[in-house]
């Protein structure tokens, strides 16, 4: 298996040294006396250097998200921000066709309608957007692994003719770019900021993740008492030790090796061209014989498994 439909991480080199020198260490002083509350801020160095790590690679977020919270990777926060949109009675989110497709499942499982749009549309194809919605967006966009050029268009439209509609975005594809990313995530109506280290070190099954929003998400309060320490500790180091687009940059020969030997090979077809995102691929129109990659207008392709073994063997 070279190529895969769903997007898998790669579980560098870097990340296991990181692990490593983590596990080694034996830190059971994180775990012991917690009567004193001393694991309550440990998250707070993680959020503080996620933020840094962020805007060096080109995110504005602004000061206007009051309530940080860590999650288990991206999974956990987008969860928490349905579950209260449903629990506030609000009945519909709004996503482009080709997005990550676990919004559109969390949100049926929640009771909520999901209004899929394609992303070409004009603003006054998406006036079905009422006061009280949600639109959910990846930026780098899940759909081709791409930065969504027309973002800050979008964003600005939603601002100027919708108002009443919160724009969520989620940038877990942040640090898996080669390419300096400029995502401005301060103006309204951007409401909260979804972000996992999954995508740029690998770390799936350490889940290590956030959320950032402009309102108190009343299910996370508790998080302080509830997260995974190691997760959290690991998570700071990986971000201290790796800058957003190092790793991205590092591998890129590589990634060019690995989808010019898939398209030798007819894993991949030849009008395929890489994504920003290091472990993606994409083409369009659809390619003839890849129909199972048809995402939107065009097929999006995993490279992660051939990539992980040029990488780590």
């Amino acid at each position: 298996m070279d190529v895969t439909r769903t997007v898998y991480g790669v579980y560098y080199p870097e990340t296991r040294a990181v692990v490593d020198a983590l596990w080694s260490e034996r830190h059971h002083d994180w775990y012991e006396r917690n009567y004193e509350k001393r694991q309550d801020d440990m998250h707070r160095p993680l959020l503080a250097r996620w933020r840094t790590w962020a805007s060096d690679a080109g995110v504005n977020l602004g000061s206007g998200y009051g309530f940080e919270y860590p999650t288990a990777g991206a999974n956990e926060a987008i969860h928490a921000l349905l579950a209260l949109h449903a629990a506030r009675g609000h009945r519909r989110i709004h996503v482009f066709a080709g997005e990550y497709e676990g919004y559109g499942h969390l949100a049926t499982a929640l009771g909520l309608e999901v209004v899929t749009h394609a992303r070409e549309a004009s603003p006054a194809a998406l006036r079905s957007a009422s006061p009280g919605d949600q639109f959910w967006i990846s930026q780098p966009s899940a759909i081709d692994g791409n930065l969504w050029r027309d973002f800050d268009a979008f964003r600005g439209w939603l601002a100027r003719d919708a108002p009443s509609v919160d724009l969520i975005v989620d940038v877990t594809y942040i640090g898996a770019t080669a390419s300096m990313p400029r995502i401005d995530l301060e103006p309204a109506p951007v409401a909260a900021i979804v972000w996992s280290l999954s995508k740029p070190f690998g770390v799936y099954y350490h889940r290590v993740g956030g959320l950032l929003s402009r309102r108190e998400v009343p299910t996370l309060s508790g998080h302080h008492w509830f997260k995974n320490l190691f997760s959290v500790h690991l998570g700071e180091r990986l971000l201290a030790a790796h800058a957003a687009c190092e790793l991205p940059t590092r591998y890129a020969a590589k990634r060019s090796e690995v989808i010019a030997t898939c398209i030798a090979q007819k894993t991949l077809p030849a009008s395929v061209v890489p994504s920003d995102v290091i472990m993606l691929a994409h083409a369009g129109p659809k390619p003839t014989g890849f129909e199972d990659y048809d995402r939107a207008d065009g097929s999006r392709f995993c490279i992660s498994p051939a990539l992980d073994r040029m990488i780590n063997t």
